[in-house]
């Protein structure tokens, strides 16, 4: 019991899979105890004893079915019968009685559907769910209804459950939405990343050979916080925390060896080289999902440097101020762009090269990237320098 709180304490660092387990067996806490108070209370519903006989056995039943699931991992299965188990719940209260304690089942088996946070059971399992809270509300709102009540409070009942219901859906809506916009952005990112992490990657380990430095993994300080991270794990899950300080000693080692030549060797066992692939995801000196994870992470949070009207300078004069290698400079330009502009005409004879070359000239203000005395140069002799590239 001092494990099971100190996980939901501890929740917010569990993966999502462990969320829904711990989810799971709260649900699970709050119907064992209204299964138990509804034994003594079933004796004041409408029903005869075999029909609660058979209703209780079959909420024990379902709730054992639910027990195994959640045993070997069937969560999803797990969560479905309890959405089933709490919606029946709910038809045996409000079939049995009519009054306004059987009328909050429906807000409490709303509750736990809404609890799972899963849209698609939601909307179907509330739906149904609202559907008889509205049929229920209409047929025995006699019993409802009190003479102190207001006139119309019937419609309150209504209302307040529909409004209830809308309000739900919307933010588990709205937290899908939050959650696809998330993965969505990550997806785009993590591609932009894959264009250059490679450069990246290899950028870093130029600098870290400039400046003498160890690699991340052989860091005593890394070793120990990779140590202490684990057991921290392995308190979260209820594992062996031996069995996850060995997996952090493979981890470090598949840095070390490499994990092609771990692949490769004959000597280590299968179930080992499976461990290890998987472990490749993560590896830091490569360009593997846990490196993409940790540059996406720090170019998110990195402040740029501040704004600079001329932050970048392309005139050619700021680089020399001697005329000849100016024009050795505007002619690499020009030789460059027309090449580009042969391989833009090699496939469509909208216009020659000349013509467009001219109006890329027109287009731009050259007296940014230019001096008045080059512009002038090359406007002068302009014809001589589109047939020198001709001839050449």
């Amino acid at each position: 019991m001092i494990k099971f709180f100190k996980k939901i304490l501890n929740s917010e660092f569990l993966p999502m899979s462990e969320v829904r387990k711990l989810k799971v067996n709260v649900v699970m806490l709050f119907l064992f105890v209204v299964t138990l108070v509804t034994i003594p209370f079933s004796f004041f519903l409408d029903y005869s004893f075999l029909i609660k006989f058979l209703s209780l056995a079959s909420f024990a039943i379902a709730y054992i079915i639910c027990y195994f699931l959640i045993r070997f991992n069937k969560i999803f299965g797990a969560i479905q019968i309890t959405m089933v188990y709490s919606l029946l719940l709910t038809v045996f209260y409000t079939q049995g009685i009519s009054s306004f304690y059987a009328y909050i089942f429906f807000y409490i088996t709303l509750t736990i559907i809404f609890f799972y946070q899963e849209i698609y059971s939601y909307f179907i399992y509330a739906t149904v769910t609202l559907t008889l809270g509205v049929f229920y509300t209409l047929s025995y709102h006699d019993g409802l209804v009190t003479a102190n009540d207001v006139p119309g409070s019937m419609y309150l009942y209504l209302g307040g459950l529909i409004i209830y219901y809308v309000i739900s859906f919307i933010q588990i809506f709205g937290n899908e939405k939050f959650y696809a916009d998330m993965n969505l952005e990550w997806v785009k990112l993590n591609n932009i990343n894959n264009n250059y992490q490679e450069d990246i990657l290899y950028h870093l380990e130029d600098m870290r050979i400039d400046m003498k430095k160890s690699l991340i993994y052989e860091d005593l300080e890394f070793q120990k916080a990779a140590f202490e991270l684990s057991r921290f794990i392995a308190d979260q899950i209820m594992k062996e925390g031996k069995d996850i300080v060995n997996l952090i000693d493979l981890y470090i080692y598949i840095h070390e060896k490499g994990l092609e030549r771990i692949l490769e060797n004959d000597e280590i066992s299968v179930a080992m080289k499976k461990t290890s692939n998987i472990l490749g995801r993560y590896l830091l000196n490569e360009n593997s999902d846990m490196f993409s994870l940790l540059i996406s992470f720090y170019l998110k949070i990195r402040d740029t440097e501040p704004y600079e009207q001329n932050r970048y300078n392309y005139q050619i004069e700021s680089i020399t101020d001697l005329n000849d290698e100016q024009l050795i400079a505007f002619t690499f330009v020009f030789l460059y762009l027309y090449d580009e502009i042969s391989e833009t005409t090699k496939w469509h004879q909208l216009e020659d090269r000349d013509t467009l070359l001219d109006n890329v000239f027109a287009n731009i203000n050259q007296e940014d990237f230019f001096s008045e005395q080059l512009i002038a140069f090359y406007l002068d002799n302009k014809e001589v320098f589109k047939k020198r590239i001709k001839k050449n």
